[in-house]
């Protein structure tokens, strides 16, 4: 029998979520929605599941990741219920439901969140304090300040605990959805359905192509191939400096990279923060903060090192260091905070995208 938590639509407003018992289940929103199917028939399913307190039936859910809010639904949504808003903070739900020794709850407490992005900032800048080397203050030389063997053992270390966090939460999700086993499903078909998922849903974005609003689409998609690329980037440089320490002409390549995939990032970023400043639809309307922190960290990490690459051929030594810090310090918070806030959605909608498959 299906437990009933008569105060989670309550609950679930401290996410972001309109006023969903607004919704007198019409289906308008499941009609509407181009990415609704016989197998998916959301946001209606959801938004009845919430009013219903069904919380358990929500938290095993698939569904808040397989949508995009496109806002179709909460445009022609006859009651302002917003269902597309409700999936957003349903996600945020499950984000801190899944994760590992709640750390989630740090960054999704409202105001009080201000007080754990300030106490890392404060453990990036002290970390900083402590590893720094006292470069020469008259050239600028990058690995006088924080030395390469700091970079990277910190690297790893974070690489180490991203891993181990998201690899967990990922196992708990696999366990709250109870996934059936079918006979006659091998190795082949899972190796096909990831190799589908992550060629047309994460670098094409297939699905995200079928909403109506194809500048938000584009933008999406630019600030993911655009990341992709940085990442990329950042990982080959320290492969390259611990493989090939000597040869600095080799790491060219991947300076090269990072330059031209900046651009599109840029551009993503940009994007999303205009529509967030000027409201101009139901997606930027009612925004969490923590939607508004990811965004500004990425705009200040891209921000952060291209200064770095213009200051390097300067005469501004101390600003120099200054911004090296200052970036690092903000690569070091999207990265420890990836598996517990909005940026875990890299991870979950694609894992979300395959086990619907499979489960399909």
């Amino acid at each position: 029998m299906e437990r009933v938590n008569p105060d989670f639509s309550e609950k679930i407003k401290k996410f972001g979520a309109f006023d969903i018992n607004a919704c007198y289940n019409c289906g308008t929103c499941t009609a509407i929605c181009p990415l609704s199917t016989e197998d998916n028939s959301f946001p209606r399913k959801m938004v009845r599941a919430t009013v219903l307190g069904l919380e358990n039936k929500i938290a095993s859910s698939l569904d808040p990741w397989l949508c995009y809010y496109c806002g179709e639904c909460s445009d022609t949504c006859p009651r302002d219920a917003d269902p597309g808003g409700l999936m957003m903070a349903l996600r945020r739900y499950q984000i801190r439901k899944f994760s590992v020794g709640r750390i989630s709850d740090l960054f999704y407490q409202g105001f009080s969140s201000l007080w754990a992005w300030f106490v890392l900032t404060l453990l990036g800048v002290l970390g900083i304090f402590i590893l720094k080397n006292n470069p020469d203050m008259k050239e600028i030389k990058p690995l006088s300040f924080v030395s390469l063997n700091v970079l990277h053992d910190g690297g790893i270390i974070l690489f180490i605990f991203l891993l181990i966090f998201s690899f967990i939460q990922l196992l708990l999700i696999l366990k709250s959805i109870k996934l059936t086993k079918k006979n006659g499903i091998g190795m082949k078909y899972y190796l096909k359905s990831f190799l589908e998922v992550f060629f047309k849903e994460v670098l094409a974005q297939k699905k995200f192509s079928e909403c109506e609003d194809k500048k938000r689409y584009t933008a999406h998609l630019l600030l993911l191939w655009g990341f992709l690329g940085l990442f990329l980037a950042t990982i080959t440089v320290m492969l390259f400096d611990f493989f090939l320490p000597s040869n600095e002409g080799i790491r060219t390549i991947p300076k090269f990279l990072g330059l031209m995939s900046g651009i599109p990032a840029l551009y993503g970023v940009l994007f999303f923060l205009w529509i967030r400043l000027k409201k101009v639809d139901k997606y930027s309307k009612f925004t969490h903060h923590t939607d508004w922190i990811f965004i500004v960290l990425i705009f200040l990490a891209i921000l952060s090192g291209y200064t770095l690459d213009i200051l390097r051929w300067s005469s501004a030594v101390k600003i120099y260091y200054f911004t090296f810090a200052f970036h690092l310090v903000v690569v070091f918070e999207l990265i420890l905070t990836f598996p517990f806030t909005k940026f875990a959605h890299v991870m979950y909608r694609p894992f979300a995208l395959l086990l619907a498959d499979i489960r399909k």
